[in-house]
């Protein structure tokens, strides 16, 4: 089995100054290679400590990746500490070099000796292109061990693991003799983990071959299915096998698109060329702000209302008054209101209200925290469904802008 370890290096991210992301993006993406994560450390800015981590890790991984410490300032210490590790010296890379001058030239910007620092690399080592920052990557391969260096800043990290690390695992993955896993990953929506695991206990107790991972999180549970590759070359249909059984027992809770929700929701409207829009409550604008994240989102997103008053309710959105006054804010009659009435406003073809109770206050014993109305409107019919949720406010944010995507996309697909 071909392990790793990722190493984080960072005072910033130790005193929790920066939250440390690249290690599980890595994770996730070593991962879907088929590499397993065998630790995932962080350490400070520290050579000896870097030294010290990397010799241990390297002992029982097949490949280091650290993150940090590789800018021109004097706390970026990890280049150093490599070459002491490999008892090499310094030496410039010419491509990094050129590199650099042209990235300075294009902004105007002069180039010091402080930023031609980070074209110097352990002699041992080969710099890996950096197309969106200054310090490159580095790559060493040693004793049969890959070792990879990466800029600690997000883009700049997953642009050359993107651009130059993939290849060098996959062939890496190829020379070896050692077995790897390969996962395929269900998406689902609208459905528990528990209730997964209830519906589909059973294939997991039968099939030994078989890895199962269940991971939820706020759009949805993700079901990972991983086998070893030397069993998936003795029965090549038995991924295919069990995917198949699991989508007939989860139903209607599959993701057709085979993605995130979020994804497969936008590319669905893309296909029929279907708008929507959407008026927000206790959500703050945060189902709109979700639903621009992904390029081409102008194509399905009208825009919306952030209609957190009664006020803006009636201003905005022509809420009638007796509404709020007999049924209140929080009600199916006015998320019918809301999801109808933005729809006709902005001449979409279909609209998504949000109204609830999201923060520990203002519950009351018929609506406590965490009660949420979504509704869905279209130009057949408007209808609305209450759900409670928890008394975290950010959960309840989180959980009413995903239901109602969820809602949506299980109503155009399986007619729910």
């Amino acid at each position: 089995m071909i392990k790793a370890a990722i190493i984080a290096i960072g005072d910033e991210l130790l005193i929790g100054e920066t939250i440390n992301t690249n290690s599980a993006w890595l994770g996730k993406e070593l991962t879907t290679l088929g590499i397993s994560i065998n630790s995932s450390v962080t350490i400070s800015d520290d050579q000896d400590t870097i030294i010290s981590t990397i010799s241990q890790l390297a002992k029982t991984n097949d490949i280091i990746i650290t993150t940090g410490g590789l800018g021109p300032t004097k706390d970026d210490i990890t280049k150093k500490a490599i070459a002491t590790y490999f008892n090499v010296d310094m030496r410039e890379d010419a491509n990094t070099r050129k590199h650099l001058v042209e990235y300075f030239n294009r902004r105007g910007r002069e180039i010091t000796q402080v930023h031609f620092e980070q074209a110097h690399l352990p002699s041992c080592s080969i710099a890996l292109g950096n197309s969106v920052g200054t310090a490159p990557g580095i790559y060493t391969n040693q004793n049969d061990k890959l070792y990879f260096n990466l800029p600690g800043v997000p883009r700049e990290m997953k642009s050359i693991f993107e651009e130059n690390i993939i290849s060098l695992l996959n062939d890496f993955k190829n020379s070896m003799n050692d077995d790897y896993f390969v996962y395929k990953t269900i998406y689902t929506t609208g459905i528990v983990e528990s209730e997964i695991a209830k519906r589909i206990s059973y294939l997991d107790d039968e099939n030994d071959s078989i890895k199962f991972a269940y991971l939820p999180s706020y759009s949805g549970v993700r079901l990972r299915l991983g086998v070893l590759k030397s069993e998936l070359e003795t029965n090549e249909n038995l991924l295919i096998e069990i995917e198949n059984k699991i989508i007939k027992l989860l139903e209607t809770y599959i993701i057709e698109e085979d993605k995130p929700i979020l994804e497969a929701f936008q590319e669905y409207f893309i296909k029929n060329n279907w708008t929507i829009s959407v008026a927000e409550s206790c959500t703050g604008g945060g189902l709109g702000s979700l639903l621009t994240e992904l390029s081409g989102s102008s194509k399905i997103f009208e825009g919306g209302y952030i209609v957190y008053s009664n006020n803006a309710k009636k201003v905005l959105l022509n809420v009638n008054e007796a509404t709020l006054n007999n049924y209140g804010a929080v009600s199916e009659q006015t998320a019918l209101e809301l999801a109808n009435n933005c729809r006709v406003k902005l001449k979409t073809d279909f609209a998504i209200s949000i109204t609830g109770i999201a923060s520990p206050n203002g519950g009351t014993n018929g609506k406590p925290v965490g009660t949420v109305w979504i509704g869905i409107s279209d130009s057949k019919e408007t209808k609305a469904t209450k759900f409670v949720f928890l008394k975290n406010r950010e959960a309840n944010r989180e959980l009413s802008k995903y239901t109602a995507l969820s809602m949506l996309y299980r109503k155009l697909k399986y007619n729910i």
